[in-house]
């Protein structure tokens, strides 16, 4: 997978950037990172010709930043530095499609190509979605979540979710027990991500999983939803994850799925 990169030398883009270079790393991708100045901004304002020269000379600083970054990764990860003129949005969204990128890695100030984009678009930092049912999860995927978080200097929303068309009318003390494990899993959950010094919120939402996670993620601007990838006995979450990786258009955020247990 190609992952574009949004470069423009700030600490949020250098995260983007080493986050992307460890992903490509992982899976064998390549990492296209793009600078795009804007000389709009030295038109209407009357700002002369040294303000833009000052500029293009910080241009410059920023992309020998990056060139140093990706150097001491090691030549075992393919990166390409691009750098264009224009309007930051509009370029990005030219050069995805031109390049067939398959994920966008940008800061929140970029959230206006979210819709837009040719592929998804992760806003880092930003908001991790992390739906629960009412089994605690693996230790294995806490730890996901973790170092996705710390990675991208994000925040968790837990989202417990209760699958309420599985219960009929004459099951609602059955239900209501559901209820009663999904919402002490989250507080469970969110105790030990607490104490990791990430930020938490949680909620708790009755319905279809896949629509309840869609409906979290576009209320609260979700960044990334992470899901179980599955294991011997499907559950309502892995069958949402299934259902939402074979509908990419239903999300325009990045789906990551966590390690099954024991991996």
């Amino acid at each position: 997978m190609k992952i574009l990169t949004i470069y423009d030398g700030t600490i949020q883009s250098k995260t983007a950037l080493r986050y992307g270079i460890r992903k490509a790393k992982e899976k064998g991708g390549e990492v296209l990172v793009l600078h795009v100045f804007q000389s709009s901004l030295f038109i209407d304002y009357g700002a002369g010709p040294k303000a833009e020269e000052a500029a293009r000379a910080e241009v410059k600083r920023h992309l020998q930043d990056a060139e140093n970054m990706i150097r001491e990764v090691g030549p075992d990860v393919s990166v390409k530095i691009m750098s264009v003129e224009g309007d930051p949005a509009e370029e990005t969204l030219r050069v995805a499609e031109a390049e067939h990128a398959g994920l966008i890695l940008a800061s929140p100030r970029y959230r206006a190509i979210l819709k837009k984009a040719s592929c998804p678009v992760y806003i880092m930092p930003g908001t991790i979605l992390v739906p629960l049912g009412s089994s605690d999860m693996s230790l294995a995927n806490k730890e996901d979540i973790i170092a996705e978080t710390k990675a991208t200097s994000s925040k968790v929303l837990l989202l417990g979710i209760v699958p309420v068309h599985l219960y009929s009318a004459g099951e609602k003390v059955e239900l209501e027990q559901v209820k009663k494990w999904t919402t002490a899993t989250v507080k469970k959950i969110k105790s030990a991500l607490t104490k990791e010094g990430i930020d938490v919120s949680e909620a708790i939402k009755s319905g279809y999983p896949d629509e309840e996670i869609l409906k979290a993620a576009e209320e609260y601007s979700v960044s990334l939803i992470m899901l179980p990838a599955g294991g011997k006995t499907p559950s309502e979450l892995t069958k949402a994850a299934s259902i939402l990786l074979d509908e990419p258009e239903r999300a325009r955020m990045p789906i990551l799925l966590m390690r099954e247990a024991g991996v």
